[in-house]
């Protein structure tokens, strides 16, 4: 079964670090997502850190479950 996690997230590069950010990410797991969500961060800016500061399970438009990572 496909879940959609929200993940808030940094990203490091340049001696840089972005405000936090939000994406939508479906997988099977939350390790998937977060595997996902790195890759294509990685794909689009390259050499880069991804600091990951929270997921939550989306299980509707309006309910979503906060995870501890």
């Amino acid at each position: 079964m496909i879940y959609q996690y929200e993940i808030d997230f940094s990203v490091m590069y340049n001696d840089r670090v972005t405000t936090v950010q939000s994406a939508t990410v479906p997988a099977q797991s939350l390790e998937f997502a977060k595997e996902k969500l790195k890759t294509e961060i990685k794909r689009r800016i390259g050499n880069c850190e991804i600091s990951i500061r929270s997921a939550s399970l989306q299980v509707s438009e309006d309910e979503k479950y906060s995870i501890m990572i």
